[in-house]
């Protein structure tokens, strides 16, 4: 049936495809060179684009014409003046060259409306949000996987080819920062008139011009008749197994004031957050220094599928709010409030199977999972931001974040019965402030300043031993650990730059950390002889570290050519203290450098090339000295000292891609070595693994991979193709082994095609593919192949019908299981789409368990769980 259907997909796309006449020629300069790029354009009497093409880098191009007529062929080229020709085509085949003489006036701005309808505008592409959609799309997020070299990954993140997306913004302002999955998750697309690809975006309009970002973000724009109106939506959703889906979306984006206001409740699988915790933890709404900062996390207990989409394994009952405010208080002074509220109770069951297979050493264990994590989060932010004049400005960020996980656990170990319990809470308060002076339009100064406290207790207890002998103790009852995480940081910051007449940049930085991290664990086992604190498994120490650092950074342009040198010396101030008494100072002094090469051949093709040598100083539970309890039977010991961490990378890359980003091609060849790396001595035993740590020279990675997709007009939509291979060397020792050099390569594939036909007809299919395998004393491999049809169908503007097929192939110890699935989701639309009908109807075959394989470089596992049976679920939608 499968067959039959692609078959006559194709059948379809070839009659539809077919055309009768030709168009080409070549468009030159009065001196006969070659214009590509150039957009040549076929209208009709009425001035209606019929077809166009893109000159090639010979400056030739072919355009298919399906009726003889009369039409005007437009030639147009940046900086050149328009040409236009009046022909009529009666022949197969007209030959139309064009000779483009250079225009005093610079053109803006170059449309092209057919198939994919975009404009460039200087570095920003503008979409048409109405002639991007195909009717089946609900949110943003739906709508934004049409838009050819964008992906969206299942939690939210969106990546414009190898970069991801900094922000989304709504009218140019910006309501989650780096948590912009909870608008585009749940924002509808009605509201939308285009859509903005900013490149070489700045986070501070200030060094618009001066810096080079090399960001890349989003932004909205409203059609005019939803401006300053309240409008959204209310969503009611009843299914079978009592399966529900509630939601409403609130909007405002008026002169006076934005607000964005959704909420939802559901445990029918649906994530309507996706990942938010670089907006808690890491958001970038203004420069500001001591990204990735936060407390250290030493137990990480979950039982959730990673290589299948989360709405078929989430036994969910998820309830959030989330609301941003943006007030222009003044003309210059501009308030934003946004805040989350949101629970969430997951439910999942698994049984695992996994087998140590070395020399001297083998054995088996099976462990059964029944969990319930029940997850509470309270987030808000206040961004300020104040224009002081047209040149200076003050921004500022204050952060507060609550959270906690109560994780319990029905663990069943090689027989035996037993409940875990795991409760951790998170305390965050984050304070960032930013100056920022132009000088003039070529020069800026930043001051920045941060302050951050982070606090993140665990509670862990599991009623059973199940350490075998670790420790002797037979009258042992239980094991528990009670752990203090907390981190401390300060900074402050001057930045300078200066952008030459000659388009040269230099930037100076200066600025010192403080970072204090405290980790006391209390690791006890309890007896009906009393409690046992066993030594060298207890920590209670403190790590302060203090970084004086100054940075220089040059970037020299000559003709084609560009490249940076960046040069950050650190002198540190470290200072180690634990309960075993140990006092440890240091107080290195290094400097990384980073170069980095770019060549323009010409406007579409570069290459790039870099090379980065870095120093890393330690975390606190790389210089721990004591083991950490970090599961049910593991336990981690850091070093004990200090001990920086050097590695180099080098790479090459080259991209070509159209200016109206009708394809791009990349591919490059990166290769690191870990000067000094950490590695671990593990001894591992049926019932316990013990793993410390230790640094040796030694250990390399190489990468190569391939990325492009292309409009291809003729198959009336575009294709993605994605190619990944890796090959890594590292060491470790195992029980007795010595050391152990073990090598890990992986491959990955990836194509997909997603038409964009004006009929009722439209699909998107597309496979991939990973290959793992290990090397050591003996091989394993393990491979997984997905693949996935979408059969889309709209008629006219009253009712969608998608059609969703995967197949699931994962292969390991000679085994293979084949796993498929179907989904349906229709809606009618009513009184002129305000009342909207769906129907969502998930795993028709009613698969019950899903069973995937992993592996290591001493063992291998099998891991089966439990999937949302077969449920259907009816909505009503109305829309104000």
């Amino acid at each position: 049936m499968l067959k039959f259907l692609i078959f006559s997909m194709l059948s379809m796309i070839s009659l539809r495809t077919m055309a009768q006449h030709h168009i080409s020629g070549r468009v030159t300069t009065a001196s006969g060179a070659a214009l590509p790029g150039a957009s040549i354009m076929v209208k009709s009497d009425e001035d209606k684009l019929i077809a166009y093409a893109i000159s090639e880098a010979d400056g030739t191009y072919l355009i298919d014409i399906n009726q003889s007529g009369t039409y005007t062929v437009e030639a147009i080229y940046m900086g050149f003046t328009k040409q236009k020709q009046t022909i009529k085509i009666s022949k197969d085949s007209v030959g139309i060259n064009f000779l483009l003489e250079e225009s005093k006036e610079v053109l803006n701005e170059i449309v092209i409306e057919y198939e994919q309808p975009v404009k460039l505008r200087g570095d920003t592409l503008v979409y048409d949000a109405k002639k991007l959609a195909t009717g089946h799309e609900v949110v943003v997020q739906d709508l934004l996987k049409n838009i050819p070299g964008l992906t969206v990954s299942n939690d939210g993140r969106i990546f414009y080819g190898k970069t991801e997306i900094e922000k989304v913004m709504v009218d140019g302002d910006d309501f989650f920062s780096k948590g912009y999955s909870l608008l585009t998750k749940n924002m509808p697309t009605q509201p939308l008139d285009k859509i903005e690809i900013l490149q070489n975006y700045s986070n501070n309009k200030l060094l618009k011009g001066i810096e080079d970002s090399g960001k890349v973000a989003l932004n909205l724009t409203i059609d005019e008749k939803y401006k300053n109106i309240w409008f959204g939506d209310l969503t009611a959703g009843f299914g079978s197994y009592d399966r529900y889906n509630f939601g409403s979306n609130l909007m405002n984006f008026s002169n006076a004031y934005k607000l964005f206001l959704t909420c939802n409740a559901n445990n029918a699988g649906y994530d309507k957050v996706g990942d938010i915790n670089e907006m808690i933890f890491d958001s970038n709404e203004i420069e500001s220094i001591g990204r990735g900062y936060s407390a250290v996390t030493v137990m990480n207990l979950g039982t959730g599928i990673t290589r299948l989409d989360q709405k078929r394994s989430s036994f969910n009952n998820a309830k959030m709010v989330t609301l941003s405010s943006i007030v222009p208080v003044t003309t210059k002074l501009k308030l934003q409030l946004k805040g989350f509220l949101g629970s969430d109770k997951l439910s999942a069951w698994n049984s695992s199977y996994s087998v140590v297979d070395l020399p001297d050493t083998h054995f088996e264990n099976t462990d059964v999972n029944k969990s319930v994590n029940k997850i509470r989060k309270g987030y808000i932010n206040a961004f300020v931001n104040f224009d002081i004049s047209k040149t200076m400005m003050i921004q500022s960020s204050s952060t507060l974040n609550k959270g906690t996980n109560d994780f319990r656990n029905d663990l069943t170990f090689n027989g035996i019965n037993t409940r875990e319990d795991l409760g951790t809470s998170d305390n965050y308060f984050d304070q960032k402030l930013t100056y920022t002076q132009q000088w003039n339009k070529n020069t800026a100064l930043l001051l920045k300043g941060r302050f951050l406290t982070d606090k993140m207790p665990q509670q862990y207890q599991i009623n059973d031993y199940l350490l075998g002998d670790l420790f002797l103790d037979e009258n042992i009852a239980s094991v528990g650990t009670n752990v203090r995480s907390k981190r401390q940081y300060v900074g402050f910051q001057s930045d300078f730059r200066i952008r030459q007449k000659n388009n040269n940049l230099i930037a100076f930085t200066f600025g010192y950390d403080n970072n204090i991290d405290f980790l006391k664990t209390a690791f006890t086992l309890f007896s009906d002889s009393g409690n046992n604190l066993p030594q060298d498994f207890q920590s209670d120490s403190q790590l302060n570290t203090g970084d004086l650092y100054a940075n220089t950074a040059y970037t020299l342009k000559v003709d084609k050519f560009s490249v940076t040198a960046n040069l950050t010396a650190h002198q540190f101030f470290n200072k180690f203290e634990s309960k075993s008494n140990t006092h440890r100072d240091q107080n290195p002094f290094f400097v990384n450098i980073i170069l980095d090469a770019l060549y323009s051949i010409n406007s579409k093709n570069f290459i790039s090339a870099h090379y980065n040598y870095r120093v890393n100083n330690n975390s606190i539970l790389q210089i721990n000295d004591a083991y950490l309890l970090t599961s049910s039977r593991s336990f981690v010991k850091g070093l004990g000292d200090f001990n920086q961490l050097q590695n180099t990378m080098a790479g090459i890359e080259y991209n070509t891609k159209h200016y109206l980003n009708r394809y791009s091609f990349s591919w490059g060849l990166d290769y690191s070595q870990q000067i000094d790396a950490i590695r671990y001595r593990n001894t591992l035993e049926q019932n316990n693994a013990l793993s410390e740590a230790f640094v040796m020279k030694g250990g390399d990675r190489v990468n190569a991979n391939f990325k492009s997709h292309f409009v291809v007009k003729k198959l009336r939509g575009s294709i993605m193709l994605e190619a990944m291979a890796g090959k890594s060397v590292y060491y470790n020792i195992i029980n007795d082994s010595g050391l152990r050099r073990n090598t890990a390569d992986n491959q990955n594939y990836n194509l997909s095609w997603r038409s964009n036909f004006k009929g009722a007809f439209n699909f998107n299919i597309g496979a991939d593919w990973n290959f793992y395998q290990t090397d050591s004393e003996q091989t394993f491999r393990n491979s997984t192949k997905n693949s996935f049809l979408d059969l889309m169908y709209k008629q006219e503007d009253y009712f969608t019908l998608k059609i969703r097929t995967e197949h699931y192939n994962f292969g390991g110890l000679d085994k293979y299981n084949n796993y498929f699935f179907n989904d349906i989701e229709s809606s009618y639309f009513f009184n002129d789409k305000k009342y909207i009908i769906s129907l969502d109807a998930r795993n028709l075959l009613n698969v019950k368990t899903f069973s995937s394989y992993t592996i290591s470089d001493y063992g291998y596992s099998s891991t089966s769980y439990r999937l949302l049976p077969r449920y259907i679920l009816f909505s009503f939608k109305v829309r104000f």
